[in-house]
């Protein structure tokens, strides 16, 4: 009972004061946006000038007696870079010179012929603006990208013409170069024709006419192994893609971030304003003397800490539902899982509250507490030195925020361990609530 009427009287606070409310959810909103966008969010797609100099015509080329199209190549490009079109290489230049584009990439008249002819190889030319590092890396890398994919189906067709060619050494066949076609025998059925053919050799040459049929009778042998060295020519190592761990988008990723963080600074800042606002006026000492016990002050602060960034929290998982797939068949496990997170931030914020008695105070030490060590838990294991990284993972175990973060991804992701997390943020909670509780003892005594 003193518990609800304690409740009742802060959020008849919280009404009088609508405009800092107001602020109080806006911007912790603003910024988990902000980095749920920035950690979820692939680069933009930059601007591409693109000259294809082939006509419509004559972009379909033949190896090894299979068609293939080069616009299978400009298409792949314009579904990774925002490209157009420019009508030669001198006015791509002026676009990546002027900065309207990232880079430009030329396809050459002559590409569709070097492809076709025997010995020729095919040219694409790239045109990068260095001046933007990290765009112009995305393009480097997404061009050499979508020329491996192109390379790696030629160079099948390749490996079958060469096979198609060693067939014919071996076995005999028609060939065709220079525009004309010609009849080979092929070296097995030299090798036949030799022994037949040694009678009629005077015998000072038949030495040289056997070890003829010998070299025949080897070189069959070493065309008939080359067929396995060629077919592992367009791909020596073969990847065998064998995924572990648990299947997430990085969309699941941004909400996760962006509700943990509008969460945390709710929590934080209520909680550790309204208790310092209180320890300040001088409300907790006369609550103290009978009508509320400490840990009952403590537990409402936190409960009512909770319930504001659990709303604030429900909110921004709508929003992000009207831009990303949500699975709202698991609000069950996401819902709750943000309510125990509010809760644990909340705790958080009624420690810092108590420990320090000033409203300012309280304020000031929430946001440098909360951006820092948030950020911490976002950093991935390898970006950092080992040693750091073992400490900032100690540090985070005592935040609330990195169970907090793994817990909402478990709900909105299955397979995610959740109890682990759930249990952590338990054990914050009733310490948090304990050193609240303590620390408010220490101040009114």
């Amino acid at each position: 009972m003193r518990l609800r009427h304690l409740l009742g009287k802060d959020l008849r606070l919280l009404r009088r004061t609508p405009t800092i409310v107001v602020l109080l959810a806006l911007y912790p909103a603003l910024v988990a946006i902000l980095i749920g966008l920035a950690v979820g969010r692939p680069p933009t797609k930059p601007r591409v000038a693109i000259v294809n100099q082939v006509p419509a015509d004559q972009r379909a080329l033949s190896v090894g007696g299979k068609r293939f199209d080069l616009d299978k190549l400009v298409k792949a490009l314009y579904d990774n870079v925002d490209g157009y079109d420019v009508k030669d290489r001198a006015a791509a230049l002026q676009e990546v010179k002027s900065g309207d584009a990232v880079a430009a990439v030329v396809i050459p008249s002559t590409i569709v012929e070097d492809l076709e002819s025997q010995l020729g190889q095919g040219t694409i030319e790239a045109i990068f603006d260095e001046s933007d590092p990290t765009r112009k890396a995305y393009v480097e890398n997404t061009i050499k990208g979508l020329l491996v994919d192109t390379n790696r189906e030629l160079t099948r067709r390749f490996t079958d013409v060469a096979l198609d060619y060693l067939d014919i050494v071996v076995n005999g066949g028609e060939i065709g170069f220079g525009g004309q076609t010609t009849k080979i025998l092929g070296l097995k059925k030299g090798e036949d024709i030799l022994p037949r053919v040694l009678p009629y050799i005077p015998a000072d040459q038949r030495a040289d006419v056997i070890k003829l049929a010998e070299s025949s009778r080897l070189a069959r042998v070493g065309a008939s192994n080359a067929d396995s060295l060629l077919e592992r020519v367009g791909e020596p190592i073969k990847l065998k893609n064998n995924p572990v761990g648990t299947n997430s988008s990085l969309s699941s990723l941004a909400v996760a971030v962006a509700v943990a963080v509008s969460a945390m600074f709710v929590a934080l800042l209520l909680g550790a304003g309204m208790l310092a606002y209180e320890q300040e006026d001088q409300m907790i000492t006369r609550l103290l003397r009978g009508l509320a016990s400490r840990n009952t002050i403590v537990i409402e602060k936190t409960v009512l800490a909770g319930i504001c960034a659990l709303v604030v929290g429900t909110v921004m998982v709508l929003a992000f539902g009207l831009f990303v797939d949500i699975r709202w068949s698991r609000a069950w496990a996401w819902w709750p899982a943000i309510m125990l997170a509010s809760v644990g931030f909340g705790a958080a914020g009624v420690a810092v509250g108590a420990a320090s008695g000033d409203v300012r105070a309280a304020s000031l030490a929430s946001f440098m507490l909360g951006l820092p060590l948030a950020a911490a838990a976002l950093v991935p294991k390898g970006a950092i030195a080992d040693g750091l990284y073992n400490a900032l993972q100690a540090i985070n175990a005592l935040f609330p925020f990195q169970p907090s973060l793994d817990l909402i991804r478990a709900g909105l992701s299955p397979g995610f361990d959740a109890l682990v997390p759930a249990l952590h943020l338990g054990v914050l909670i009733t310490v948090y609530c304990l050193l609240a509780s303590w620390a408010i003892k220490r101040r009114t005594t």
